[in-house]
């Protein structure tokens, strides 16, 4: 029993230490001066929860995975790289594109139907974005990327010694487009999300709602429709735009619950407790 309490935790550690990473090196450029910790107390409770509850949805729903390849027939494309680290490197960024992909339109689902944001927004009433902020998602979030995430790529046989790496690399980068710190990627902001591009995400700034959806690669925004380059030493607030907050782990566990109740009630007369506003269409800030 002990061995499976244990388990339930596994990778708190791992989180803890790159979210004190994260925190420190902020301090140094924040965006955003004079954060209360009351604010990165709160994430780093939950992120306790969120590992725990994570940890047990996919000892229960992981089989889904695999299941769900084989009745789609996969793997359906087999892809292999030559040996040594320049074939290594090939197979890490197909892998981050195809991953960022897929990302891509589980995330934007995620802003675009109500029922998906009833939980997501969860990690949008964060007003004091810092590395912690990485981790206050729903513990079912990671439920709904079996489908649009962990299929889809389970659907590519890409032979190579870094598949690994990519979802070690989407921890780091999660915390690195997370951080308080006012950094611009420079003329690579069209290439690169980076922290400024992800705040624009958070901003709580109506102009601001729905863009850059991508964890990794601004091209499918731009692709897509969805992508706002960031003004020079444009760093907006954070938050939702009807001020709307999370202030305790019993709302951030059930409060989804609570909307979709509303949403279910609501149906007939369409009128949705909790729908985002629609994306609209493309326009680049310079």
């Amino acid at each position: 029993m002990l061995e499976f309490l244990q388990s339930l935790l596994t990778g708190t550690d791992k989180i803890m230490m790159l979210c004190a990473i994260g925190l420190t090196v902020e301090y140094f450029r924040p965006a955003e001066k004079h954060q209360p910790a009351s604010a990165i107390l709160f994430n780093l409770i939950w992120i306790v929860n969120f590992v725990v509850m994570t940890n047990l949805a996919m000892l229960l729903v992981g089989r889904l995975v695999p299941m769900g390849v084989a009745a789609l027939g996969g793997p359906l494309f087999h892809i292999q790289f030559a040996e040594g680290w320049i074939g290594g490197v090939g197979q890490f960024f197909l892998l981050l594109l195809i991953h960022d992909f897929c990302y891509y339109w589980f995330h934007r689902c995620q802003h675009t139907w109500a029922w998906f944001w009833a939980h997501h927004k969860l990690h949008h009433t964060e007003v004091h974005m810092n590395a912690t902020t990485s981790f206050r998602h729903h513990w079912m979030e990671n439920v709904y990327r079996i489908p649009f995430i962990f299929i889809p790529m389970g659907l590519f046989n890409i032979e190579g010694s870094y598949t690994v790496l990519v979802w070690d690399a989407a921890l780091l980068w999660a915390i690195f487009t997370h951080v308080n710190l006012r950094l611009s990627m420079g003329p690579l902001t069209r290439f690169i999300a980076g922290p400024q591009v992800h705040r624009i995400h958070h901003s709580s700034l109506p102009e601001h709602q729905n863009r850059n959806f991508a964890a990794f690669f601004p091209i499918w925004d731009q692709l897509f429709g969805s992508f706002h380059l960031p003004r020079q030493n444009e760093f907006p607030p954070c938050g939702m735009t009807d001020g709307e907050t999370t202030d305790s782990v019993w709302q951030a566990h059930f409060g989804v619950f609570k909307d979709w109740h509303s949403l279910w009630k609501n149906r007939k007369a369409h009128r949705p407790a909790a729908t985002p506003a629609v994306v609209p269409v493309a326009s680049e800030n310079a």
